[in-house]
């Protein structure tokens, strides 16, 4: 499975690599079918096709690799650092260069003509000697240090080199200060220790399981290095808590969620690399890659790998960005003879009842076959980045998979390199919430981080939370609670606020192609490939539009069907959610 996804992806991307145009500035990049444009990152491609040259004799990889070490020409400044694009002066991106460029060399080489081969190597060692002097006075997120240890440990592999092997030590040790007493890692965001009024960390997950996690580990691999090693097995295991039965990483919550995906983060490498590596130490881990590969698999459509599971249902194209990255970790996987295997069960199978993660204010609970998480994350990466006010970020049942997720309250371009413009942006916030617009200005329950959530676990899961709705500054005083009950038949949610003209809004996941039925003004069902989803309210169910539409959001990547009702001042709006095989 993982060499035929990896031979798929490395096919269409030689397919999608510019050949006709023979513009130093074009000539061998590769062109994105939904950003149209070259990504300056498509050179990491070079060490996947690597694997595959040597893998299969097809030259054709080894000529695509060629194409694109020249095209990254572009992307490369005379101190030896890579640009993230042509409009970016970002520099930080050059540890991801050097990284896939040392393992290109390190592990495929031998495939080059001798003057290719030291071209190449003077080109890895101008960046390692960059990232040397630059890394100590970035200030960049926590996930730019602890990868730059990678980078410097195969450089020390590949150059043997004392000094880069010394720097790596450096710089991997002073990360496990940044591990929390959960076992997650912080500092995705800045400054990186800061301590919010509830105690939250800057943590996402994202960014963690996909690139922070993945580079002590082959620092730790490279180096022998025990002691971290132990400790990123250890907070691998604290990430690994997140990862839902289906092998989606649920980072509805996290400060870079903005990139989030069902599968893990739009332009990060995947868990792959630090799970399967540390799989011979804890079996489990082998089942995290194995579930997390499936589902790249299922996302990918045509040769690429699509920004989540509801992409093509939406007519939204892909960016070619998650295939690039995400390709260098398959091509490990394969590099290292990890094979795919399943059997066991995720620590979210097995749960029931409720797990509190103190550095991000996040609890995740299960009952029965349901499995929801609530945050009240009180840290802000960018404004209305990710939901928080004691909101149901994901809402997940055995049968159907995910029903609800959280996204961005308002959907912007914060990496405008980073992200895709959907077809439409206005209104396409998946997460449920109370709102209320008053002279233009929209006072919503996610917004508020001084929300305050209680928790009971009995015979039902119970959540009380309490707060204000307020915008996006934290400005507003109209008081609201919300009550989820959380049964092995149902899930209700209960909410109510001190002002008319209030709309709570419901969204749920739902792919244009399932039926609705409409039972009566109050009671709707959803009619999916595996069950029926039922959904009764106490108020009318509206849904925006003259017809029973969708909306879509590229944070998950889901379509959704934007139930809502109209709230009256200190009245209940009372909702079930059930599930019928």
């Amino acid at each position: 499975m993982y060499y035929e996804l990896l031979k798929q992806w490395c096919d269409e991307l030689i397919k999608l690599q510019v050949t006709e145009i023979k513009r130093k500035e074009i000539y061998g990049g590769i062109m994105c079918p939904s950003c149209a444009r070259i990504h300056g990152r498509c050179g990491d491609a070079i060490y996947p096709l690597m694997y595959m040259a040597d893998r299969t004799g097809d030259s054709k990889y080894l000529e695509s690799a060629k194409l694109l070490f020249n095209w990254s020409e572009n992307m490369t400044r005379p101190d030896g650092s890579y640009i993230n694009d042509t409009n970016s002066e970002w520099k930080g991106i050059t540890v991801f260069s050097t990284i896939q460029l040392g393992e290109a060399l390190y592990y495929h080489g031998h495939l080059l003509d001798e003057d290719t081969r030291k071209t190449w190597t003077k080109r890895f060692q101008t960046g390692i000697d960059f990232l040397y002097h630059f890394i100590d006075k970035t200030s960049a997120n926590i996930n730019y240090p602890i990868t730059c240890a990678a980078s410097m440990a195969i450089a020390g592999r590949l150059l043997n080199e004392s000094r880069y092997l010394e720097k790596a030590k450096e710089l991997a040790h002073r990360a496990l200060e940044f591990i929390a007493d959960d076992g997650l890692i912080f500092g995705e965001g800045r400054p990186h220790g800061y301590i919010t009024q509830k105690g939250c960390r800057p943590v996402d997950l994202g960014y963690n399981v996909e690139e922070s996690l993945p580079g002590l580990v082959t620092y730790g691999i490279i180096t022998n290095d025990e002691v971290v090693l132990s400790a990123a097995e250890k907070a691998m295991e604290a990430h690994m808590e997140f990862m839902l039965p289906d092998g989606a990483w649920d980072n509805s919550w996290g400060t870079r969620s903005n990139k989030w995906t069902y599968w893990g983060s739009r332009t990060s490498d995947g868990c792959q690399i630090g799970y399967g590596l540390l799989a011979k130490r804890n079996p489990i881990f082998e089942e995290v890659v194995y579930r997390n590969t499936k589902l790249l698999q299922a996302c990918t459509h045509d040769g690429l790998l699509y920004g989540g599971p509801m992409y093509v249902s939406a007519g939204e194209p892909p960016c070619v960005h998650h295939t690039f990255c995400h390709a260098k970790a398959i091509a490990i996987l394969l590099e290292h003879n990890i094979e795919p295997k399943g059997g066991r069960k995720l620590p979210r199978e097995l749960a029931q009842g409720i797990k509190f993660f103190p550095s991000i204010h996040v609890a995740l609970l299960a009952k029965g076959k349901w499995r929801a998480t609530v945050s009240d994350y009180d840290f802000e990466y960018v404004q209305e980045g990710n939901a928080t006010g004691g909101a149901i970020t994901m809402l997940w049942h055995e049968a159907v998979g995910p029903m609800i997720a959280g996204t961005m309250t308002r959907y912007y371009l914060v990496e405008p390199n980073n992200m895709q413009i959907p077809q439409y942006t206005e209104n396409i916030c998946l997460t449920p919430r109370i709102e209320y617009e008053k002279d233009g200005i929209y006072y919503r329950s996610i917004n508020d981080k001084n929300a305050v959530v209680s928790y009971t676990d009995g015979e039902a899961i119970n959540v009380d939370v309490s707060g204000n709705l307020v915008d996006g500054k934290q400005n507003g005083n109209i008081k609201f609670r919300a009550n989820y009950l959380l049964s092995t038949e149902e899930v209700q949610i209960k909410v109510q606020t001190g002002t008319d003209d209030a709309v709570y809004y419901l969204p749920i996941i739902s792919k244009n192609t399932d039926p609705i039925k409409f039972i009566n003004e109050k009671h709707a069902k959803i009619i999916t490939d595996s069950a029926v989803i039922d959904i009764q309210s106490n108020l009318p169910l509206c849904i925006n539009g003259d017809k029973p539409n969708r909306i879509f959001n590229p944070v998950g990547g889901f379509e959704a069907i934007p139930f809502y009702v109209t709230m009256e001042k200190n009245k209940d709006a009372v909702f079930s959610i059930r599930v019928e095989k």
